[in-house]
């Protein structure tokens, strides 16, 4: 597969080492292979940069959890970044967790949502996209507690947000993110007055599109018993904000 390398975040090298099967359910790759592996490699960009933030060396991460793993177009990437790490992908959606360990022979889970028991023995890097940016504030603490709890004293969370560049677009109705025109408003309104925006697909409960603030996340991370290293604004694939955390000391 032929890609620009002056695409691929500076991961030109890695990408020779990532497995280009992708399950043919994978929705995230619906447009073309080029974009699929791209956003990939802006993951993997953003993951490096965070473990040199938090000045954690990338060969003392042992242990690599990708959490909303779904068909594993970022999990590659941790594959093909960490060849000796013990790699394990969890997903709400066990036919994808496991659509993406046929593909890449890495071990994955189906996640149970209550969050009720702990899903392993702590992780030194553990990586969350564009999940936090469908979920409430309420449900956004919960989640990062819980992963918390999943950190070795020195280990890395790394995850994505929505912030004023989406709530910017659905004000301006450039994007809508399959919100209705109510839910629009509901989020902008949430955003504007207290910094964190949240607002439920019609078909679902309890989850849908968020956007917030760098500083009502950085609030929300310290409340978790977080302190964060490291902050991009959009700095997944030019969409999402990146903040890396680590636990707080």
């Amino acid at each position: 597969m032929q890609i620009d390398s002056k695409k691929l975040s500076g991961k030109a090298g890695v990408f020779e080492s990532v497995i280009k099967d992708i399950s043919p359910n994978d929705g995230m790759a619906k447009n073309t292979p080029e974009q699929y592996f791209t956003i990939g490699a802006s993951a993997a960009s953003v993951i490096t940069r965070s473990l040199s933030a938090a000045r954690k060396p990338v060969g003392s991460v042992r242990r690599v959890l990708d959490y909303a793993c779904g068909y594993g177009r970022v999990l590659r990437w941790l594959k093909a970044e960490f060849p000796n790490a013990y790699l394990l992908g969890v997903d709400a959606d066990g036919k994808a967790a496991a659509s993406a360990q046929d593909v890449l022979g890495v071990e994955t889970r189906k996640l149970d949502i209550t969050l009720a028991q702990p899903i392993d023995d702590p992780f030194d890097l553990i990586w969350v996209g564009s999940l936090f940016t469908h979920l409430s504030e309420r449900e956004s603490k919960r989640v990062l507690q819980y992963l918390r709890r999943h950190l070795t004293d020195s280990g890395v969370l790394v995850f994505t947000t929505h912030g004023s560049y989406v709530a910017h677009r659905i004000e301006t109705r450039d994007k809508t993110y399959n919100l209705s025109e109510d839910a629009m408003t509901q989020l902008l309104s949430g955003y504007k007055s207290t910094d964190f925006g949240f607002a439920e697909y019609s078909n679902l409960k309890d989850y849908g599109i968020s956007a917030a603030t760098p500083s009502k996340v950085c609030e929300l991370a310290q409340t978790c018993d977080l302190d964060v290293k490291f902050f991009l604004s959009r700095g997944w694939a030019a969409h999402q904000d990146v903040f890396a955390c680590t636990a707080a000391t």
